[in-house]
């Protein structure tokens, strides 16, 4: 193997690794409306899930505006959604999460995953033309996309994981408290 060859497979890995895919993972007290903004260039795909994880009533109003001020997603009430669109138009996009439904604020811990850009075929090279790919452009595409599925499980088992740790962590509190006033 001669080193332009090698050279140009480990550019190839290197930009596989190196995906154009931009997250958020965080979690927000949410006490009314809670905004968050990107700036987005056009035909850029791009999804949005989220879900309530603590709460009396878990549950969120949740919208997304295009630059324009335009309302592409709207949801009312809902404990979890992913929603994918396309970017219309250059500029900054809007979403934002609010709780003012409830009579009563209550404070709501809430997960949520922002992915601009699709990060499948943006970051190969090649992936778009109808070229033959090598065997090894081919293992490292498959890899790819099974690690997309994997942090895809992941974030779903976070949020369980989160809903039981803290459900656990509240009845304990109250366990102890009543055996403080027994004792």
């Amino acid at each position: 193997m001669d080193t332009k060859t090698f050279i140009t497979k480990y550019l190839t890995v290197f930009f596989i690794c190196s995906c154009s895919v931009y997250g958020r993972h965080l979690q927000v007290q949410l006490t009314g409306y809670e905004c968050f903004y990107d700036n987005i260039e056009t035909n850029v795909s791009c999804s949005l899930e989220y879900a309530p994880i603590t709460g009396a009533n878990p549950q969120l109003d949740t919208f997304i505006e295009s630059p324009q001020g335009q309302l592409i997603y709207k949801a009312e009430k809902k404990d979890y959604d992913l929603f994918r669109f396309v970017s219309t138009s250059p500029g900054v996009y809007r979403f934002c999460f609010s709780n003012v439904y409830d009579s009563v604020f209550q404070t709501n811990l809430v997960y949520f995953d922002f992915v601009k850009g699709k990060g499948d075929d943006e970051s190969f090279p090649g992936a778009s033309t109808q070229t033959a790919l090598t065997q090894m452009e081919t293992t490292a595409y498959s890899i790819h996309e099974a690690l997309a599925v994997m942090e895809q499980y992941q974030n779903h088992h976070r949020i369980r994981e989160a809903n039981g740790r803290i459900a656990a962590e509240s009845l304990n509190a109250r366990v102890q408290w009543w055996s403080l006033s027994q004792g």
